[in-house]
């Protein structure tokens, strides 16, 4: 698919802002860590906007107006409230399910939606391990479902389906355009909705032919929805790689999750994460999360600004990816940990901060025995002879098999074509390229592993910068016990090997005398 350059003069040009005042928006997934970060941007930047409706369903007792509240009670929104204090009240609560037939709305709700422009559908399940009926429902499901609620909407400008860059994680070499179906979408969701999770569970190697995860395999299967609706509707696929802390705005190294490098940030920083089984070397992909959302608000917006130069099944793929250089070694997160671990250590410490890498597999499972099991099964005996509830084995279970999920991304390494990406600033004028632009170097890639422990310490932990002395004390007592506790251990050891020999010398002198 080809699409026509833009010729218009500068007095064509309709600013980001202006396109989406006075637009009504439809999101889904709006209570995830990217679905956040649009909302604030969208209202902080583009002031004017129409009302925002975010799907939301019922959790843990609270209604999807309380959900909203609480989401926005994050510190990531003070900046939006200070300087627009009446903004939030364009968020319209909207009770969903996107697991559900028509996402569970009523015809009361989806007649709301009417006013609607734009859509953008970030609503996904993005855990590796979830039973394929589960995934296909929250991944394929939702995205039919919402297509065609969007077939119904009069003033449709632009539908933004939030995909995964590794949604092929088959092909090294990534391009930004669709790839051949894996599987039929329909026939797969048909099989998700007759059947039950056992029968799935024990096909699921078979059906997925051996993805990954249920995860990769049912993105990819939910472009190939988009692809045939793509003469329907104004569609626009989008594919973040791993989306990390926000870089720049309107809170450096923000961050409301442990997927990915902060999980890894956090797991070592606290002692708890000892080694972990992979190439150095290699590097992983990740994309600050404000600078995703400032493309996926600009992809919407190029969407419906010029769709009248594309061909009516024109389907946009943007890989919205950092380029190879951006991204981030292994090895060099690392040592960035490393560097941190003592000179800006957390206040919520297990034990002092170690270990290493490595890709031997037998030094990987004997450091795991080592330490993580044995020291979590002392502790947990610890906890219950003070009556206290064990946790520490739980929590090593989880992180093995968190890094046994995580296997396949971290020893192989991919290439993202991101040319489309990248256009979608070269196409900003005026204002807009202060507002929406962005710019990465070597030297503030440098600086964000920096902000990325400051996010972790920060938004995870809850720890304020102002605890650091009191973390910094706590972290050179901590030193000093291992240190005494391994030269103890040390000197326990050349004991016993010396008394050993000792005793093994004098039971050769008692032998040869008995003779």
């Amino acid at each position: 698919m080809s699409e026509k350059k833009n010729t218009s003069d500068d007095s064509d040009y309709v600013s980001v802002p202006q396109f989406y005042a006075g637009t009504d928006v439809f999101l889904t997934g709006g209570s995830g860590f990217m679905g956040k970060v649009l909302i604030e941007k969208l209202l902080r930047s583009c002031p004017d906007v129409g009302h925002i409706f975010v799907l939301m369903r019922c959790k843990q007792g609270k209604s999807p107006e309380a959900r909203v509240k609480d989401l926005t009670d994050n510190p990531f929104f003070e900046t939006l409230k200070k300087q627009n204090p009446t903004a939030l009240a364009k968020l319209v609560p909207m009770f969903g399910d996107c697991m559900q037939l028509r996402l569970g709305m009523s015809d009361e709700d989806i007649r709301q939606l009417q006013s609607v422009s734009v859509v953008f559908h970030l609503a996904a399940s993005v855990r590796f391990n979830d039973p394929l009926k589960d995934a296909i429902l929250t991944n394929v499901l939702s995205t039919r479902e919402i297509f065609e609620i969007c077939k119904g909407l009069p003033s449709l400008k632009a539908v933004v389906h939030v995909s995964t860059a590794y949604s092929n994680p088959e092909q090294l070499h990534v391009e930004e355009r669709l790839y051949s179906p894996k599987a039929d979408w329909k026939k797969m969701l048909e099989c998700a909705l007759q059947f039950d999770h056992q029968v799935l569970n024990i096909l699921t190697d078979k059906i997925t032919n051996s993805a990954p995860n249920t995860y990769t395999f049912t993105k990819g299967l939910a472009e190939q929805v988009c692809k045939d609706y793509q003469s329907q509707l104004p569609l626009v696929i989008f594919r973040p790689s791993v989306v990390v802390n926000t870089i720049d705005e309107p809170l450096v190294g923000w961050i409301d999750n442990l997927n990915g490098p902060s999980g890894m940030l956090l797991g070592a920083g606290t002692g708890i994460v000892r080694t972990d089984l992979m190439p150095l070397e290699n590097r992983a992909n990740t994309i600050p999360a404000d600078i995703s959302i400032k493309a996926l608000l600009l992809a919407a917006w190029q969407r419906g600004t010029k769709e009248h130069t594309f061909r009516g099944d024109y389907l946009p793929v943007y890989n919205s990816a950092a380029e190879y250089e951006h991204s981030w070694q292994y090895k060099k997160m690392l040592d960035c940990g490393k560097a941190n671990m003592t000179r800006l250590s957390f206040t919520k410490l297990l034990w002092v901060p170690g270990g290493s890498a490595t890709t031997w597999r037998l030094k990987y499972y004997v450091m795991v025995l080592l330490a993580h099991i044995l020291p979590a099964l002392l502790v947990d005996a610890l906890c219950l002879i003070s009556g206290k509830k064990p946790f520490l084995m739980k929590i090593q279970r989880k992180v093995f098999l968190a890094q046994a999920s995580l296997r396949y991304f971290v020893y192989n390494q991919w290439i993202f074509e991101t040319k489309r990406f990248r256009s979608l600033r070269d196409e900003l004028q005026g204002d807009d390229v202060k507002t929406f632009s962005w710019h990465l170097s070597e030297e503030k890639i440098d600086q964000f592993y920096f902000e990325c422990w400051m996010g972790v310490r920060r938004y995870l932990l809850n720890d304020p910068d102002e605890t650091i002395p009191k973390a910094a004390k706590k972290m050179n007592r901590l030193i000093l016990i291992d240190r005494v506790l391994k030269v103890g251990f040390a000197l326990l050891v050349l004991y016993l090997v010396w008394h050993s020999s000792i005793l093994h010398h004098l039971e050769m002198q008692l032998v040869r005398h008995s003779r």
